[in-house]
């Protein structure tokens, strides 16, 4: 729902990012080892992930936390339920679902500096942020 709601269809997210391009060097019968074939091939993932922080920075908090969910079933749909670095790597990304939306909340209620909600209240730190 969030995706069509912010990029149309899936599609259009995925194209967005270069490892979903049928450009991309991975994709062709004539693959040649090269510092982009070797990237991630998560990259749309991390590409999501980017862009919901560059709209936390932005202070766009509600789109960005909407973000950072379609990033969390990405995520979730695509881990090996078994490897302990995706798991956290989920729940990473789910703090950071919980604090844009409390971000979110607060400008939209307009309260003080001192209600303002801190990163270290959802796990998380200010360099993650």
């Amino acid at each position: 729902m969030l995706i069509k709601e912010h990029f149309g269809d899936p599609g259009a997210l995925t194209r967005q990012f270069p490892s979903m391009k049928s450009t991309f060097l991975w994709k062709g019968d004539d693959f040649i080892l090269s510092a982009q074939a070797l990237a991630s091939a998560d990259a749309s993932m991390h590409g999501l992930e980017r862009l919901a922080m560059e709209q936390h920075r932005a202070g766009a908090w509600q789109l960005a936390g909407e973000y950072w969910l379609i990033a969390a079933g990405w995520r979730r749909k695509m881990m090996d339920d078994t490897n302990e670095r995706h798991e956290e790597a989920l729940q990473f990304v789910l703090r950071h679902v919980e604090y844009n939306r409390a971000l979110a909340e607060w400008k939209k209620k307009k309260l003080g500096r001192n209600a303002m909600p801190y990163p270290e209240l959802f796990g998380l730190s200010d360099t993650e942020c």
